[in-house]
């Protein structure tokens, strides 16, 4: 594209959904560090997004993560959002707080935990029936910690069943959107650790289904921009978290130690 009006008139439909534990308390994985007026609440988490694109034009939406963003009124939720001049993003699910997920949710070898873990990712549904939301983002932290601990084949099976009745929920314009992460936080097998996972499972499920890249979360030398186009070209990129990575996992901003990842 060398046309510089085109380029420009490109960037100025470019929006950054931001995340609201973004707004919350953060530090490193040993501790959370406590700041004077952080949001206490989801509605206060919107105020503060709004003021972030107030000042910047370009972040239009926020993401929910339930349970941390639960609210009694899901509907006023979305319309506190609208007169702040936002709109409710993606519903991010939480499958990996519970003692009950300790060897894994959706793909679990208990039945009843995999209900439990599929009733929490239609209930998101549900929620974002409320927001007008259209996107369901899953992130599992299932997976093995040692050889022969769980049968890896049969982890597969029950993740894809459990996806297929969660897409089966969704409804016109709603989308599903399967995130991969290299080792975290399984020490042996992770059971989406990679976008070859993801893809397969997204192909069999349907249109509907796409793609997460973290853009943090590969082995090293990975070339990113290779997976972006090829899932680009198949139809299936479904979006990004932008975070970056120095030693092992994303714990840095995109950017933040390779400033040209972020361009590339």
């Amino acid at each position: 594209m060398t046309d510089l009006a085109a380029v420009k008139a490109a960037l100025r439909t470019q929006a950054v959904e931001t995340p609201s534990w973004a707004y919350g308390n953060s530090g490193t994985r040993f501790k959370v560090f406590a700041q004077a007026g952080v949001p206490r609440t989801p509605w206060e988490k919107v105020d503060d997004a709004a003021q972030v694109h107030a000042v910047t034009g370009v972040a239009p939406t926020v993401a929910l993560h339930i349970p941390w963003d639960e609210v009694d009124d899901y509907a006023a939720l979305a319309r506190h959002a609208e007169d702040r001049g936002l709109r409710l993003g993606a519903i991010n699910s939480n499958t990996f707080q519970d003692d009950d997920y300790r060897l894994g949710s959706i793909c679990h070898p208990d039945a009843a935990v995999r209900r439990k873990a599929v009733g929490h990712l239609l209930e998101c549904v549900d929620i974002m029936d409320a927001t007008g939301s259209n996107d369901l983002k899953l992130w599992f932290a299932d997976g093995t910690n040692y050889p022969g601990q769980d049968d890896i084949r049969g982890r597969q099976d029950r993740l894809g069943e459990g996806l297929a009745e969660v897409y089966e929920r969704l409804g016109e314009g709603q989308r599903m959107l399967l995130e991969y992460k290299l080792f975290e936080p399984a020490f042996y097998t992770t059971d989406v650790p990679d976008w070859g996972t993801a893809y397969a499972h997204c192909l069999k499920l349907g249109p509907k289904a796409r793609v997460v890249v973290d853009t943090g979360h590969h082995a090293p030398g990975t070339n990113i921009e290779f997976i972006v186009a090829t899932l680009l070209r198949e139809e299936r990129l479904g979006g990004f978290d932008f975070n970056s990575r120095f030693y092992a996992d994303d714990d840095l901003m995109v950017g933040a130690a390779d400033p040209f990842q972020l361009f590339r």
